[in-house]
């Protein structure tokens, strides 16, 4: 009989964790989420403010440095993926 009182108290017991854990779980997917829209935001914005300033020579001038220092490091894939 013992056995049973003490089961039963560990279920009613497990029950309110099980709540907390949900609760605490649906906090971590809306903070995952607002992180991701932040940033998915933020990014956006730097491109419009980018594309309405107009050309950046620099910034080519650095994008095509670190083309030909990636195909350097990587020179299977420099041109296009083949596939072997």
């Amino acid at each position: 009989m013992r056995g049973q009182g003490s089961g039963v108290a560990r279920r009613a017991a497990a029950e309110p964790h099980g709540a907390e854990v949900a609760a605490g779980d649906l906090r971590w997917l809306l903070i995952t989420a607002l992180v991701l829209a932040t940033t998915l935001a933020l990014f956006f914005a730097a491109l419009f403010v980018y594309r309405a300033t107009g050309p950046h020579v620099i910034g080519w001038a650095v994008i095509r440095r670190l083309r030909r220092v990636s195909r350097w490091l990587l020179p299977r894939w420099s041109h296009r993926w083949r596939g072997t």
